[in-house]
């Protein structure tokens, strides 16, 4: 759990004194980090029971509280409430929580893909006029990968697909790579840049000159998507908007 951000407020009303001070303390504790508390609500059916919302920057997360503030558990989906205000408020904040960490989520997948340099990838603009943009983690030599150029036309139709070179292979993957960036650096035509892609999605032998391609650019772009610790494996695929 990472330092926390934002303010604690229960009810409408800022929320201070020994509970925050405690909650604050006990998560210092069990986590050492220092902590704020985005919302408490308390519930009426189980006595001296609080639900506090945290956020870190890794997302937002609840928790079941004691009066005190000493003690906490994880919120599960096993619960039973014999106040039906309860289970209302449980599943509001769930559902404000899963909606803050999809987009919290995005953003960072969006400033991650965005700091890879326009060089390290390939833009194809849809058929179609739209906004929105369909990123691919891609590697020539990775069978899924392969198996996905089936797929490019018809993603084409609908949005704007950007690939962003980033082998999980050998240097070979690397070098292919690396030619597929530059053939096509020049081309403007989907048909013909996916062929160029195609060319060199499949096991083929490369030659003395090939084998010479420098391939500086493409493993900076590995780094960096790997780096992040977002992506872990490829394809990878995220929806955003082209800016």
């Amino acid at each position: 759990m990472r330092k926390f951000l934002v303010c604690v407020c229960m009810g409408g009303f800022l929320f201070a004194g020994e509970f925050e001070d405690n909650l604050q303390q006990t998560i210092k504790n069990s986590f050492n980090q220092e902590v704020q508390i985005i919302s408490v609500d308390t519930f009426k059916s189980i006595n001296g029971l609080r639900l506090a919302v945290l956020k870190s920057a890794e997302g937002a997360m609840p928790l079941y509280v004691s009066a005190d503030g000493k003690s906490f558990l994880a919120v599960t989906d096993f619960f039973y409430f014999s106040d039906e205000g309860d289970k209302e408020l449980l599943l509001k904040r769930i559902d404000e929580i899963q909606t803050l960490n999809k987009e919290s989520q995005a953003k960072a997948f969006d400033k991650l893909f965005d700091s890879v340099p326009q060089e390290a990838g390939l833009l194809l603009k849809s058929q179609n006029k739209t906004d929105k943009l369909l990123t691919i983690v891609t590697d020539p030599d990775c069978p899924y990968c392969r198996a996905e150029m089936a797929n490019l036309k018809e993603h084409l139709k609908s949005t704007n697909v950007r690939l962003i070179f980033a082998p999980v292979h050998d240097e070979k993957a690397f070098i292919k790579s690396a030619l597929i960036l530059s053939e096509t650096k020049k081309l403007k035509d989907n048909e013909k840049i996916i062929a160029v892609m195609e060319k060199y999605y499949q096991n083929i032998e490369l030659d003395e000159k090939q084998l010479q391609t420098k391939t500086d650019v493409v493993h900076g772009a590995a780094n960096t998507i790997f780096g992040s610790g977002l992506v872990r494996s490829v394809p990878y695929f995220h929806d955003g908007k082209l800016k």
